[in-house]
Order: C-alpha cells, then sequence, then structure tokens
C-alpha cells in the first residue's frame, strides 16, 4: 500500500470545551465512537450531520460524537476517547472514507465499521456544494442516515450490522449486539 508522510504542527494547548466532553464521555464500560466525514460538499454534509443525529439524538446513551480534527492532530481526549472505544464507527460522505483512513494514520491498528452514506439515499441527484442542496434535504438525507446507522450498528435489535457490508469489521459486544461476536 501507498502511503502519503503528513507533517503536522504540535501544538502546546489543548481546548477545554473538547478536553471537558471528552472527560464527560470517557466512561465504563465505553461509548460507541462515532467519526465523520466533515467534507466541503454535499455528500460530506450529509454524514456530518448523520453523524450528529446519532450521537446526541437518536443514541446519545451509546454512543459519543468525535471531533476529528481534535482526534486526528492531536493525542489527547479526543483520540482516547477512540481508542478505548468499545466500537467505532465511521459515517463517510462518499468512498474516499476520510475519516477512518486519517484515523488509522496515528491508530494504526483500529478497525472502525465503515458505513458509505451516499449508498443510502439517493445521492446521485445532489450537486457537490452545499448552497446547492435545500437545507430540509440535508435532514432528509441525514436522518435516512442515522436511522440505519443506530438500527444496523448500535441498537440490540440491529445485532451486529450486515456482515455484508464493505467494511464491516465487527467488534459487538454480547452486551450490545444480542450475542454476536461471542
Amino acid at each position: 500500500m501507498d502511503y502519503e508522510t503528513i507533517r503536522i504542527a504540535k501544538v502546546t494547548g489543548k481546548c477545554p470545551a473538547c478536553e471537558d466532553y471528552a472527560g464527560k464521555n470517557s466512561t465504563t464500560p465505553p461509548k460507541i465512537a462515532v467519526l465523520a466525514c466533515e467534507g466541503a460538499c454535499s455528500r460530506g454534509e450529509v454524514a456530518r450531520r448523520a453523524a450528529n443525529m446519532v450521537a446526541h439524538r437518536l443514541a446519545r446513551d451509546e454512543t459519543v460524537r468525535i471531533c476529528l480534527g481534535g482526534a486526528f492532530t492531536k493525542d489527547t481526549g479526543q483520540r482516547n476517547l477512540v481508542r478505548s472505544a468499545e466500537k467505532v464507527i465511521a459515517i463517510e460522505g462518499c468512498f474516499i472514507n476520510c475519516s477512518s483512513r486519517m484515523m488509522r494514520g496515528v491508530l494504526p491498528d483500529l478497525e472502525p465499521v465503515v458505513v458509505q452514506a451516499d449508498t443510502l439515499y439517493e445521492s446521485s441527484a445532489i450537486p457537490f456544494g452545499i448552497d446547492e442542496v435545500p437545507d430540509e434535504m440535508f435532514t432528509v438525507y441525514a436522518y435516512k442516515v442515522a436511522e440505519q446507522v443506530v438500527r444496523d450498528y448500535v441498537t440490540d435489535a440491529g445485532g451486529c450490522g450486515p456482515e455484508k457490508s464493505e467494511g464491516y469489521s465487527g467488534g459487538c459486544t454480547p452486551k450490545r449486539s444480542g450475542g454476536c461476536g461471542e
């Protein structure tokens, strides 16, 4: 496999809000970490909103939303949430899989469940620019993605999710999956 080498300037400071959030969500047992594509295109916007819906509305007790920038660029609370997560779900805007590839760059053993959001709604109908898509449509698409993520990878009813999905890596525990992975 080919790799790029990326040099990121280290910072000495930490974002207090980010660290407080990480501290509050560093639980025993650990939660499911939710990463997302944070891309500037419409597909990235759907993935970002879907991840927020999963972690802040639909499955807030079981999941924690990860700040991709914080987790990728410094080894502090956000990266620790990913490192210690019961499972990591990466909601990707498209096949380029930026969030999961970025996190594997700093956590090489990471094996997230990768959900390619644009395969779960009619993505060919939306253009690149977020200014070209009505806000209501982002909400509709993101909710559709978020519901499926929760159903397939978070709730007991969904089990471990469809093992045939590309990027599925298992990692379910009996508590969340109804026995899958035992």
